[in-house]
């Protein structure tokens, strides 16, 4: 099965905000920045899965009508921290996080590991399916965590792995 994974398009929200599963915007002009990525895509997907999220589902609407959404693909959890300017947080917690991220989660959040957890377990799933080739629309933490489970890049090493806003990466055999 080929899986090509894209991710969402730059956002709108105020620099210096932590975000992850918090529903941000996108700019007004987001279908110009949509029909660039649209237009790179392959056309014959068995399925088109998305993160619920706007800033994925506004995407994945304008590919497909069909669009399974999927709470797994959202981006990881900062818990208490969302929504708060990095520079609010306590600096101490948040350097005990940065020191620790594979392990240790924001309070009410996620660890990495979590997140590979959430991101293999929907994979798993998705390999005992019938399918040829599936597009998801969803986030670099998702992406980042697939390389981990379908590529193997070891998890001190993901959030070093370069997704640009708008980029289109495939994996193939799985």
């Amino acid at each position: 099965m080929e899986i090509h994974f894209v991710r969402h398009i730059e956002t709108s929200a105020e620099k210096g905000i932590c975000y992850g599963q918090l529903d941000v915007g996108i700019p007004d002009d987001y279908k110009a920045h949509h029909e660039q990525i649209i237009n790179s895509l392959e056309n014959n997907y068995d399925l088109v899965f998305s993160s619920p999220l706007k800033r994925c589902k506004l995407l994945a609407e304008q590919i497909s009508e069909n669009v399974n959404f999927d709470d797994r693909l959202m981006e990881i959890s900062f818990g208490d921290w969302e929504g708060k300017k990095w520079d609010d947080i306590n600096q101490m917690d948040l350097s005990n996080w940065m020191e620790n991220y594979i392990t240790i989660a924001p309070p009410r959040g996620e660890s990495l590991i979590d997140l590979v957890d959430r991101v293999s377990a929907f994979l798993n799933e998705l390999k005992k399916q019938n399918f040829t080739k599936v597009l998801i629309i969803t986030h670099a933490g998702i992406i980042r965590c697939a390389m981990n489970v379908l590529n193997s890049v070891p998890l001190e090493k993901i959030m070093f792995e370069n997704v640009e806003y708008g980029e289109i990466i495939k994996f193939k055999s799985y």
